[in-house]
């Protein structure tokens, strides 16, 4: 092992193990499919006895056994990874629990990446690998630090020295793997962390996927991917933290399938060109009380939105966003505060949001959440909130103004 730790320091030097985006970078989908370039992970986690190195045309890790050829040409955007040394090419090289192998996921060498799931439900996993042997042929994926059942053992025994789309689940009297068994059950939309950990050291990884549709499969290079990065701050995370008690409910995990929402970044919105109007309803999470509601709108710069809220179909209030003089601008002035409302845990919370129009354009309806300050608390998360603003214009950067004052009793 000596030998190893020398070369892998050596390799580390030439930074070819560490990532390329950050945290921030978050991937979207088309439709129901998400396609993520390996070599896309934000970081990687418990590495100290494998990492994943990055092979491109103009990079080439040097880190122990590693007896096979460069694979990335034909690989999607010329690159892929590698998780290194591999020390167990073939059955007759000694098998190492714990150092070359691990068949219980997330134990070593893991992959972490950002997907932002729109529409909760079951998604299929599909992996894109070059292998040349039958030890270098299976990993492992997961979610949000959770490795269930059906993420476990991904397997491919066809497709030998060239790259192979798999989603075969090994069992343990069909070591090839059964199809349609490798699947993660999402339970909620929002930023979610999805990870692959080492099942086999070898293993080299183009692309992954995750598709709703069962009978889905892809060929060729896959769909192409598609990545944003989040803004820096989140408002509604910001004015959460004025008042002590306060709880949010933000618009992005709210359920929006069978809706007429989509994920806008941190909000949730309506394309104008199919809907005017899109209503989602989910529970509230939080204990039985009575709470103050801030209802966090965004003001748009082509007409004014109209939000209304409502508990168990009884309308607690509504309101149009003012104008604002900004593509988006979340701030004190776009937010409305319903006093003394008594929620119980399990209550349905409906919010339906209007498109507005200035005559030519269409705004989106967007919004960030909703806010539960502690009875008669609702005006100090405001007071304490006002200097507070993000606002953005499209094809420039972000601005962020003020902060917000927190208040510890």
């Amino acid at each position: 092992m000596a030998g190893f730790l020398s070369i892998s320091l050596s390799s580390t030097a030439q930074q070819f193990e560490k990532p390329t985006v950050n945290e921030k970078t978050v991937f979207e989908g088309n439709k129901e499919t998400i396609a993520v370039e390996a070599e896309h992970f934000y970081k990687q986690s418990k590495n100290e006895i494998r990492q994943w190195y990055r092979t491109t045309s103009t990079e080439a890790p040097k880190v122990g056994r590693d007896e096979d050829e460069q694979h990335n040409l034909g690989a999607s955007n010329n690159a892929y990874l590698e998780i290194l040394p591999d020390t167990r090419v073939t059955a007759e090289d000694e098998l190492i629990v714990g150092e070359n192998f691990s068949n219980e996921a997330g134990q070593m060498g893991i992959l972490h990446y950002k997907v932002n799931i729109s529409s909760p439900g079951r998604y299929y996993v599909w992996a894109r690998i070059f292998s040349m042997g039958a030890e270098d042929n299976g990993l492992h994926v997961g979610i949000d630090g959770t490795w269930p059942e059906h993420g476990q053992r991904m397997q491919w025994c066809e497709g030998k020295n060239e790259w192979t789309w798999g989603s075969a689940q090994r069992k343990e009297l069909i070591h090839c793997g059964v199809a349609k068994e490798i699947y993660l059950d999402i339970e909620k939309a929002g930023i979610h962390d999805i990870q692959f950990s080492m099942r086999e050291d070898g293993v080299e990884l183009d692309k992954f996927l995750l598709t709703k549709d069962i009978d889905y499969v892809p060929n060729g290079e896959g769909p192409t991917e598609i990545k944003k990065q989040l803004t820096a701050l989140s408002y509604i995370d910001e004015i959460g933290k004025t008042v002590n008690g306060t709880k949010i409910m933000k618009a992005i995990d709210f359920p929006i399938e069978n809706t007429s929402f989509y994920v806008d970044n941190v909000w949730l919105a309506i394309n104008p060109e199919k809907h005017k109007e899109a209503t989602v309803t989910t529970d509230f999470p939080f204990e039985n009380g009575v709470y103050d509601i801030i209802f966090i709108g965004v003001g748009e710069n082509d007409g004014q939105s109209g939000f209304q809220m409502l508990v168990n179909g009884k309308e607690v209030g509504k309101y149009s966003a003012p104008l604002s003089k900004n593509s988006f601008e979340e701030s004190i002035e776009y937010n409305k505060l319903w006093k003394n409302i008594e929620l119980k845990k399990s209550d349905k919370i409906t919010v339906i949001a209007t498109v507005g129009t200035d005559g030519a354009e269409f705004t989106r309806g967007r919004w960030g959440g909703i806010v539960f300050a502690p009875k008669s608390k609702g005006k100090d998360v405001l007071k304490n909130s006002k200097a507070f603003s993000i606002k953005k214009n499209v094809g420039s950067e972000t601005i962020v103004s003020g902060s917000v004052t927190n208040v510890k009793k």
